[in-house]
């Protein structure tokens, strides 16, 4: 399982019923969204940081989760706020560049909203969720497989890269070609060994809902 997830299910929130956590994550998202100011991006970012503490999740890793957006939003912002005429010829104004502050806050906020979400709820309840929203079982089934797989690739990829370079060999177009064969292959036989036992199981492996706790209310 990736790092992601085993932090989900480490942190207090974990078993917090997941359309609870839904319900905020959309109410700060309707913040940053109804109302684009710098002032509310930066309301809905300190509620995410506040509430990963108080859940007692890494926000070492959260704070590095967040490089990857904001490297996007800045990216993304640039041509809002700046009009390329050539290569010598900048040109922006006072409303350009507030809108690329407007757009970048709003954009921010969420960020920090959606993978404070992501770091307190394990995938299996985020399937759920998705059931429960009458997303076509297809569609699910697709999402689990490609989440699996694109963590499974990684890992695999450092696994063989290290096993590459310990037997001596070269770093290199044909070492790295050599790593995405094997990676790619591997794998792929064990994405089908884990669908396989889930299909044995009899599908994904949810939380039982009489498990889950509340932010509200207290189990009897």
């Amino acid at each position: 399982m990736n790092q992601i997830d085993t932090v989900s299910r480490q942190t207090r929130f974990s078993l917090v019923h997941p359309m609870e956590k839904a319900a905020l994550l959309l109410i700060c998202l309707l913040i940053v969204g109804c109302w684009r100011t710098p002032i509310a991006g930066l309301f809905v970012a300190c509620a995410a940081l506040f509430y990963l503490i108080v859940a007692q999740a890494s926000i070492r890793f959260y704070l590095t989760l967040l490089t990857a957006p904001l490297l996007f939003i800045t990216m993304g912002i640039v041509p809002i706020a700046f009009s390329f005429d050539g290569w010598l010829k900048i040109a922006f104004s006072e409303k350009s560049i507030n809108e690329a502050v407007l757009t970048a806050s709003a954009a921010f906020g969420g960020a920090c909203a959606l993978y404070a979400f992501i770091l307190t709820t394990p995938f299996s309840q985020t399937a759920w969720l998705m059931k429960k929203s009458r997303i076509s079982p297809l569609f699910i089934d697709i999402a689990v497989l490609v989440y699996r797989f694109i963590f499974q690739l990684s890992e695999r990829k450092t696994v063989i890269w290290q096993a590459q370079l310990l037997r001596g060999g070269c770093p290199g177009i044909q070492m790295a070609a050599q790593t995405a064969v094997h990676t790619f292959t591997s794998t792929m036989l064990e994405m089908e060994t884990r669908q396989q036992a889930a299909e044995l199981r009899g599908g994904l492996d949810y939380f039982a809902v009489a498990d889950w706790s509340s932010f509200w209310r207290k189990k009897k």
